[in-house]
C-alpha cells in the first residue's frame, strides 16, 4: 500500500492471533513495516518469523529486496526484529537502531553486524535524499525502544507508541471510525505502556514541538486526519498522567451467587448516584478487557468469594497483573462472602492497595448468603465512604 508517493505500509497481518503478551486480541494485529523508495531504499522494522513469506512478498511488489540500503529498527522485540537478519543477509544493508538496541539485537541474534549505525538521541541522519531524525523513547515500553521522524514529509514512525492490534484491510484510523480504534489504543496502553507514563511524558515533551501530519505506528491503524492526530496525543499525555476518569468498575468472582448478588447491588447504587457504571464477572470477562478500562475509572469495586483460606484465583491473577501495570488516582473498596475464614480478606485489602489504589476504609463481607439487613449495611458503607455524597440520586 502506498500511503504517500513513494512510502509504504508492508503491513503482515496476523489474522488468528488470539492473545498476545497475556491480553486478548479478538481483532488480530498487523506487524508494519514501512519502506521508502528513493536514492537510498529504507525499510523500518519487519514482523515475526512466521510473517515471512508475506512480508517479502509485499516488500517484492515495490522493489528487489536486494536493493535495500538502510533497516531501522525502531525496537529489538521480535514481532518487530524478526526477520531483520534474513532482510540483511538478502540486502546487505546498513542497520540503524539506538544504542540499547544494537545490543539487544545482537544478543537476540548472537551475532555481531558488520554494517550497523547506532543513532544518539536528538540525532539527525541523512540517507540519499531522506532526512531522518531520532528521539530515544526508553521504556516506551522496552529499553532500546525509539522513534524516528521523517523530516521532509512530517512523519513520525512511532513503534509501538500510539498503536492498536487491529487486523483488517484498512490502512488508517479514520477508515474504521474513531470509537473502535481509541478503544483499542486505550487497551492497547493500559495493558502494555501504562507502568511507564514518566517515559511516556518525555517522549511526548521530546516530540512536543515537531510538525507530524501522520504517525505511522508498529500495530495497527495509521493516524492521518489532523484531529486524530490531536487526539491521539492528547489520550496519551492524559493516561500517562494515571488521570482517573469518572466510571465506576465492579469487578468480581463468585462461587455460588452470594458475590454476585453484592456485586448486583453496588452497580445499582452506583446508577442511582449518576455514575457511569460497567460491571465485570471474572469467569466470563478476560482481565485485558477489564484493564482496557482502568483509564476511565474513577471507583473500582473489587468482589471475590473465599476458596482454601484464599480469594478466588482469576481475582488474585487480576490484582497481581495490576500490581504491574501501576495505576493511581482511583479509589477502590472490597466486598465479598464468606464460609468460616473472614480473615482471609485482609489478604484481599492488601493486594488492592500493593496494586496502587486508594482504599478509604475497610472491605465488607457477609458471611454465607447476604440477607436484607446485609444488603442494607452495604449501601450505607457505599453511601459513607465510597460514593460521592455530590452524586445525586436520580429519581426512579
Amino acid at each position: 500500500m502506498e500511503l504517500i508517493r513513494n512510502i509504504f505500509c508492508i503491513k503482515a497481518i496476523d489474522w488468528d492471533i488470539a492473545n498476545f503478551h497475556g491480553y486478548s486480541t479478538p481483532f488480530g494485529t498487523t506487524y508494519n513495516g514501512y519502506l521508502i523508495r528513493g536514492e537510498k531504499n529504507i525499510l523500518i522494522d519487519t514482523a515475526k518469523y512466521y510473517c515471512e513469506n508475506e512480508f517479502f512478498e509485499k516488500i517484492e511488489n515495490i522493489l528487489p529486496v536486494d536493493r535495500i540500503d538502510f533497516v531501522i529498527s525502531n525496537h529489538a522485540e521480535m514481532d518487530h526484529s524478526g526477520l531483520i537478519e534474513k532482510v540483511i543477509a538478502k540486502s546487505n544493508a546498513t542497520l540503524i537502531c539506538s544504542p540499547k538496541g544494537k545490543e539487544n539485537l545482537e544478543k537476540h541474534f548472537h551475532k555481531k553486524f558488520e554494517k550497523i549505525i547506532a543513532v544518539e538521541n536528538g540525532q539527525i541522519l541523512s540517507l540519499g535524499n531522506t532526512t531522518f531524525q531520532f528521539f530515544h523513547t526508553p521504556m516506551v515500553h522496552w529499553p532500546d525502544s525509539m522513534c524516528a521522524y521523517f523530516i521532509d514529509k512530517k512523519i513520525l514512525f512511532s513503534s509501538d507508541a500510539f498503536g492498536q492490534h487491529f487486523a483488517g484491510a484498512e490502512f488508517f484510523a479514520d477508515e474504521v471510525g474513531s470509537d473502535i480504534i481509541f478503544r483499542e489504543a486505550r487497551k492497547y496502553y493500559a495493558n502494555i505502556v501504562n507502568p511507564y507514563g514518566a517515559a511516556v511524558r518525555k517522549t511526548l515533551a521530546a516530540i512536543s514541538g515537531l510538525q507530524i501530519e501522520m504517525i505511522l505506528p508498529a500495530h495497527g491503524l495509521i493516524w492521518r486526519k489532523p484531529d486524530d492526530i490531536k487526539n491521539i496525543v492528547n489520550k496519551y499525555s492524559a493516561w500517562a498522567s494515571n488521570q482517573s476518569g469518572e466510571k465506576v468498575l465492579i469487578i468480581y468472582e463468585t462461587m455460588w451467587g452470594s458475590t454476585k448478588k453484592m456485586a448486583e447491588k453496588c452497580y445499582i447504587e452506583a446508577v442511582k448516584r449518576n455514575y457511569k457504571a460497567e460491571m465485570f464477572n471474572l469467569d466470563i470477562r478476560d482481565i485485558s478487557d477489564i484493564v482496557a478500562e482502568m483509564p476511565e475509572a474513577k471507583i473500582v469495586l473489587f468482589g471475590s468469594s473465599i476458596l482454601h483460606g484464599q480469594i478466588l484465583p482469576k481475582m488474585a491473577g487480576l490484582l497481581t497483573y495490576l500490581t504491574g501495570l501501576r495505576f493511581e488516582k482511583r479509589k477502590a473498596w472490597t466486598f465479598g462472602s464468606y464460609g468460616w475464614a473472614r480473615s482471609s480478606f485482609e489478604r484481599f485489602e492488601a493486594l488492592v492497595k500493593a496494586a496502587g489504589f486508594e482504599m478509604p476504609c475497610n472491605g465488607y463481607y457477609v458471611q454465607f448468603v447476604p440477607d436484607e439487613n446485609s444488603i442494607q449495611t452495604l449501601i450505607k458503607q457505599l453511601k459513607s465512604g465510597i460514593f460521592d455524597p455530590s452524586q445525586q440520586q436520580e429519581h426512579l
